[in-house]
């Protein structure tokens, strides 16, 4: 075989490779909404003003979803990010209101992001309970501590570097979406190309081979569940510039929205498989979509059946494609 026709077939399986992963399916599903909203929405859809909303939009989702990502991928799942996100969005402004330095109000804040995140990861590894309910209660226990400190009101915050984080932008790019990939590409770095990725992957896949093959499964949960805490409270700090405040209901579903972002980007939900650009794509399609059906002017109950309907849809195509390939 010549080296022409090597050329031609090394670069037909690339290809072929490509388009087998499902994150090239979300990009071509993804490529035709956008292309459909160009035709249907000409002058809002293609604006730089709409664009730069829709990466404003999914940030904060996508951010919290690469922590999802990480724990789904371990077998595990985690409802109290929202939650978790909101307290300490809570914390930070409640200390810069008391007047204390507003940069040890923001690390005061990401500190219980960490202790949050490592405490579901204690109970779940020392408790030998399921996520699920460890992540549930410790929800209800962030969403209590959060009423307990505001009762009920939003905290106001005017500090220029929160105010920055949440709205300003770096050559017309918004700060946040600048964290966002940022985030993204430390994430699929760490999970694809170090020892912790193929830790947290081995474990997911199968956690007693895991464990019998020498790795320290519990510590790599507890960091898992951590980095997750660490992600909720970057969340929480952007959340908090947004909307210039500390607001106590800031978190509400967006548990559900960044498991939502992952499923969709291709994570299994028997742990062990995922990708963090696919859990990015998930994000980026449910929040073009909500923006299209925004710009359609489809009710906002609707828009919410349509994403449901849509998440369901893409996961079923998802076993049925898995079957076939068995």
């Amino acid at each position: 075989m010549d080296a022409g026709v090597k050329r031609r077939t090394r670069l037909s399986g690339i290809i072929k490779g490509l388009f087998a992963r499902r994150e090239s399916g979300l990009f071509m599903l993804l490529l035709i909404i956008c292309t459909g909203m160009s035709i249907a929405k000409p002058d809002t859809f293609f604006t730089s003003d709409n664009i730069f909303n829709i990466f404003r939009q999914v940030s904060i989702i996508a951010i919290i979803a690469v922590g999802q990502t990480f724990v789904m991928i371990s077998g595990g799942i985690d409802l109290s990010i929202g939650y978790n996100l909101a307290l300490c969005g809570i914390v930070l402004s409640y200390f810069i209101k008391l007047g204390i330095n507003p940069y040890a109000a923001i690390s005061l804040g990401v500190l219980t992001g960490i202790i949050v995140g490592w405490l579901n990861g204690v109970m779940i590894t020392k408790l030998k309970l399921p996520s699920f309910i460890v992540t549930l209660g410790m929800a209800n226990i962030a969403r209590g501590v959060i009423y307990v400190i505001t009762k009920g009101f939003s905290i106001s915050v005017d500090h220029p570097f929160v105010i920055g984080v949440g709205n300003g932008s770096i050559a017309s790019i918004p700060i946040l979406s600048i964290i966002m990939f940022i985030i993204v590409l430390i994430g699929a770095y760490v999970l694809d190309n170090t020892v912790f990725g193929t830790r947290v992957k081995a474990i997911g896949g199968n956690e007693l081979a895991a464990k019998l093959s020498g790795i320290k499964v519990n510590r790599c949960k507890i960091a898992v569940y951590t980095l997750t805490g660490v992600l909720a409270a970057i969340g929480g700090l952007i959340i908090v510039g947004r909307l210039y405040a500390g607001n106590p209901n800031a978190g509400a579903n967006f548990e559900m929205d960044s498991i939502a972002a992952t499923i969709v980007g291709g994570t299994s939900l028997a742990g062990g498989e995922g990708t963090i650009l696919g859990a990015l794509l998930g994000a980026l399609l449910l929040g073009v979509i909500k923006n299209s059906l925004v710009l359609l002017n489809v009710n906002m109950y609707w828009q919410t059946v349509a994403v449901g309907s849509i998440i369901i849809v893409v996961c079923a195509i998802d076993q049925f494609t898995k079957r076939k390939a068995e």
